[in-house]
C-alpha cells in the first residue's frame, strides 16, 4: 500500500458539468425518463452492422429483459455477469439487470475461461449473460467451478 500511496494520482475529468441524479431514482429510470419523446429516433447504431435500436425498442427491452430476469429468479442485489461484446443490445441488458434489482457486472468477452470463472467465484454471480459466440467459454468457466 506504501508504494500505491507514493504513486502520483491521475484522474480524468469531464469537461462537461455533472448531471445530477435524484437518490431517490434507479440509473435505469433515470436514463429511459424521457425516452417516449424520442420513441422513434435511433438510440444505439452497431458500428459494425448498422443495426439501429429506438429509444422506443430500448424501454421495451430493457422492460421485457427486468421481467424475464426476475422469472428466472433474479433479486435485488444478485449479481448478474455480462460476457458480451460491444453490440447494441449491451445497454438494454445493462439496464434491464439494474431494473429487475440486479447488479451488473461487466465481464470482457476476450477473457480466458478461468478469468470469466475468477470474476463469477468473486462476484458470487447467480447469473451469467452471453451470446452465441462467448457460448462455450461462459459453459467450460462454469464447468470447472
Amino acid at each position: 500500500m506504501e508504494n500505491f500511496a507514493s504513486e502520483e494520482e491521475h484522474v480524468f475529468r469531464s469537461q462537461h458539468s455533472p448531471v445530477p441524479v435524484p437518490d431517490n431514482v434507479t440509473l435505469p429510470e433515470f436514463v429511459l425518463q424521457n425516452a417516449e419523446l424520442y420513441a422513434d429516433k435511433v438510440a444505439f447504431v452497431d458500428a459494425v452492422t448498422g443495426k439501429g435500436v429506438t429509444f422506443s425498442e430500448v424501454v421495451t427491452g430493457v422492460h421485457r429483459f427486468s421481467k424475464a430476469l426476475r422469472t428466472l429468479g433474479l433479486r435485488k442485489g444478485l449479481v448478474v455477469i455480462v460476457v458480451l461484446p460491444n453490440v447494441v443490445e449491451y445497454a438494454i441488458v445493462a439496464l434491464g439487470i439494474m431494473a429487475a434489482g440486479g447488479v451488473f457486472s461487466g465481464a470482457n468477452p476476450t477473457s480466458h475461461v478461468s478469468e470469466i470463472k475468477k470474476q463469477a467465484e468473486s462476484a458470487d454471480a447467480k447469473l451469467i449473460v452471453t451470446n452465441v459466440t462467448n457460448y462455450e467459454k461462459v459453459i467450460a468457466s462454469n464447468r470447472s467451478c
